[in-house]
């Protein structure tokens, strides 16, 4: 079994092993070989994989995602875990809000900061990587730093009301995460509550990492692109 989340960019474990020995599997060359370590090589090693499967810009710059990862390890015989480790039951999902957080930049980038650091994402996703993406731009199209921000008016507001008086399925806090979202992609150590500045930015971290690869594959935090869903 090999976790999505313990194979990014920058990480020295055994399943960063693994995935280089399938790589190699698969015909593509690593110079270095198999050394556990997730560096350049590696980074261009798994694009090359990524154009392998048709996938092109973006989409094939070396990130591991989801579906990448579980193609490669149905190839050499590896199963995939994309769930966060610290996922949570969807039903575990609090709805109390926030009402005393401050609704500006500066508070905004500080708890980006905390759930980067738990998330164990680069603090260069706060206020921008090589192409500009960053979380401060991705809260504030999303939320406008407003940490109770509940969206009631998209495909997602279905579902029973709950106790903040928005329905299930509803897309909720900074980064506008829903409830299935956070429970996927929750960071342990974190609250259970959606609201929860940190908790919900932390389970964005995840989700990207899980979905993207790197925020710098995501629209929505590139202040240099129209505004997109993530």
């Amino acid at each position: 079994m090999v976790a999505l989340s313990t194979v990014r960019f920058g990480k020295r474990n055994d399943e960063v092993k693994e995935i280089q020995a399938a790589l190699i599997a698969v015909g593509i060359h690593i110079p270095a070989g198999v050394t556990g370590f997730f560096g350049e090589q590696t980074k261009a090693a798994y694009a090359k994989w990524q154009r392998m499967l048709g996938l092109t810009g973006s989409a094939a710059d070396g990130f591991p995602g989801c579906s990448s990862l579980a193609q490669l390890g149905a190839r050499v015989g590896f199963a995939v875990e994309c769930r966060h480790p610290g996922a949570i039951a969807k039903s575990s999902v609090r709805f109390s809000k926030n009402s005393s957080v401050a609704t500006d930049e500066a508070t905004a980038r500080a708890f980006a900061e905390r759930a980067c650091d738990l998330a164990g994402a680069p603090r260069s996703w706060v206020t921008g990587v090589a192409n500009g993406a960053n979380l401060l731009t991705l809260i504030f199209r999303e939320s406008s730093y407003r940490p109770n921000a509940v969206n009631q008016a998209d495909v997602n507001a279905t579902g029973s009301v709950q106790s903040d008086g928005a329905k299930l399925n509803c897309s909720r806090g900074y980064a506008q995460v829903i409830p299935a979202t956070f429970a996927d992609n929750h960071q342990a150590g974190t609250s259970d509550r959606i609201y929860d500045p940190v908790a919900n930015i932390a389970a964005a971290i995840n989700y990207i990492w899980r979905r993207y690869g790197d925020i710098s594959r995501v629209q929505q935090a590139n202040p240099h692109r129209d505004p997109a869903p993530y």
